[in-house]
């Protein structure tokens, strides 16, 4: 750091009180040996000396220490004075004792002195709550500190805007308080921003509700006609009323039958998918044999897929009964297993298998050699709607919704859903179900 030279008055000074001390030094030494005054003069002289020099450094040093703190105190001043947030003092009743420009704009006054006389009591003309003052206090009796309080206050042009204040209580010494100081930001844009944000979050669940509401309502008016279309088709289909006169109109019917059965199963999905987000799914659990479940759900997936190939259901003769859904549960292997017989062609095959778990739980597991599929897309199989081939001329039909039913039913029982796949080499989706959905140990039986 390159030294300020001195003025020369001040060298000039400097250079005649050192050479005034030089020559009465020199004519102090010179009249104590004239004197004849001997060793004891000398050793006054040189502690003379050595206390001068001492009260030299001292003077020197507490002239440096003033130039510090004077200088200290301008560059806080010039930081107070044009700080960007508002820097208040003030006392533990309300009252302030310093206030920068930067607040004054944010309150709406011109300058700190205006901010100060027309503010005399924070609480009562500050705070539109005027208990907020209190809370404030309350909180640097308890902790010294005061992060992120946001509160609601009065602009001198009366209207209303939001600040969030951070400050920490000054003590002196013995600990007694001196003052608060802190900052102030204004937050007006951000707090109203949130709040219109968390309004409309709060408008998107009600109408969310709603969907899934009228959706639910929907499902008798969708669901009869359609059963009137199989059922009737199915009549003609099976020919019970007699002879329908040609078999081409009996192959029409087993379309519209088919075709009524598909729509009526996408028409089941989107209705449980839009219960399930509106929370309007319930379980109703009772004990139900693990075998059972699966045969219900091998048969409702031979219905979807029109797939005769069997399901080698992997069931131990002991496995206990289990306390759950058992429609929705095997509403779920249903859907894993109309996915296995989809993307498993002939020869393949598909697989169930039960398993206790060390812990008490259960692995319900559909296991399939069919096409896999890559890491990367397991997680997109998993969201509803999701289809990972999305091209109309797409080779494999459906909504996309089975997978992600079947991980949610598995949630609401308290359970949890994995897939393990890899491209060329079959799937495995595994419902691992908690100790408290296993109940008592009854019979059954392995089944090929």
């Amino acid at each position: 750091m390159i030294e300020k030279p001195q003025p020369q008055g001040q060298r000039r000074s400097s250079g005649l009180a050192t050479a005034l001390a030089v020559f009465v030094a020199g004519l102090v030494v010179g009249l104590g040996m004239a004197a004849n005054l001997g060793g004891q003069f000398a050793a006054g002289l040189i502690i003379l000396a050595v206390l001068c020099f001492v009260l030299s450094l001292l003077s020197r040093t507490a002239e440096n220490t003033r130039k510090r703190v004077t200088a200290g105190e301008a560059s806080y001043r010039a930081f107070f004075d044009h700080a960007v947030e508002g820097i208040f003092r003030t006392t533990a009743e309300g009252h302030y004792l310093a206030v920068n420009q930067a607040l004054c704009d944010i309150y709406g006054y011109a300058t700190p002195q205006a901010l100060m006389t027309g503010l005399t009591d924070i609480g009562i003309q500050l705070y539109v709550e005027p208990r907020r003052r209190n809370e404030f206090r309350s909180q640097m009796q308890a902790h010294d500190i005061v992060t992120n309080f946001v509160s609601e206050i009065y602009h001198r042009s009366g209207r209303r805007i939001w600040i969030s204040e951070n400050a920490r209580a000054v003590r002196d010494w013995s600990g007694a308080l001196l003052c608060y100081e802190g900052t102030v930001e204004d937050v007006t844009e951000k707090f109203e921003q949130e709040r219109a944000l968390r309004g409309a979050l709060r408008q998107a669940e009600i109408a969310n509700k709603m969907k899934a509401a009228f959706l639910a309502a929907m499902s008798h008016e969708l669901k009869t006609p359609l059963n009137a279309v199989l059922g009737f088709s199915e009549i003609i289909r099976d020919e019970v009323l007699g002879p329908v006169g040609h078999d081409g109109y009996r192959d029409y019917a087993g379309d519209i039958h088919k075709s009524g059965t598909r729509l009526l199963a996408i028409i089941n999905d989107v209705l449980d998918v839009s219960r399930l987000e509106g929370g309007l799914l319930t379980i109703d659990a009772r004990a139900e044999n693990v075998l059972d479940i699966a045969e219900a759900a091998y048969k409702q997936a031979r219905i979807v897929t029109h797939d005769p190939r069997r399901i080698e259901l992997d069931v131990p003769a002991d496995m206990p009964s289990l306390q759950v859904d058992p429609r929705r549960l095997s509403q779920a292997l249903g859907n894993l297993m109309s996915n296995a017989l989809k993307f498993t062609p002939p020869p393949g095959k598909v697989r169930f298998v039960a398993r206790l778990t060390p812990d008490g739980g259960v692995l319900l597991k559909v296991e399939d050699s069919g096409i896999g599929m890559a890491e990367e897309t397991v997680a997109a199989a998993l969201e509803p709607f999701r289809q990972l081939d999305g091209s109309l001329a797409r080779r494999f039909e459906g909504a996309g919704l089975g997978l992600s039913i079947a991980k949610a039913l598995a949630e609401l029982h308290g359970g949890s859903l994995t897939v393990q796949s890899a491209v060329g080499e079959g799937t495995t989706v595994t419902i691992a179900l908690p100790p408290a959905s296993v109940g008592a140990r009854i019979g059954s039986a392995k089944v090929a």
